[in-house]
Formats: C-alpha cells, structure tokens, sequence
C-alpha cells in the first residue's frame, strides 16, 4: 500500500493522489498537519510534502513518486500520465 502524506493546499500532494488513482494504486492519504508527530517521527529529516511511502519504503516526494511508477509500472516517460 502506497502511503502519502500532504497537506490540503499541497498541489504536489494533489497530483500525487491523482497520479495513484490513474493507475488503481491502493493508497492511503495522510494529512501531515493533523498527523504532525507521526509525520515527524517516520521522516525526520523532510521539510516539504508530500513524502511517499511504497510498502513501507520510503520513495521521497512527487517527482520521485512519478519515476517509481515509471520503473514499476511504466507509461509516464512516453507521455501516457
């Protein structure tokens, strides 16, 4: 299960999600805000949303979310996404 964590305002959070529905990705959004401690504790070290966990590993942000797909799944790098 795919896990992001965003905020509301977060546009990257936004596409994101949408990027995980287009392909049926089972995935769970998580309000980092309302989750703050949790947040904190699974990335110490992140200052930006969304952070992105693929089956309890850690992928990054968006941009790094997109070419996790890319490899997995295929289809973004030729304009299919």
């Amino acid at each position: 299960m795919i896990k992001i964590y965003g905020t509301p305002l977060c546009g990257y959070c936004k596409q994101a999600i949408s990027l995980a529905e287009k392909y049926n990705l089972r995935y769970r959004y998580i309000d980092a805000l309302d989750n703050s401690e949790e947040f904190s504790k699974e990335f110490p070290d992140a200052s930006t949303v969304p952070q992105i966990m693929w089956d309890d590993r850690h992928i990054g942000g968006y941009s790094d979310f997109a070419k996790e797909i890319e490899n997995t799944i295929g289809g973004y790098g030729d304009g299919k996404i």
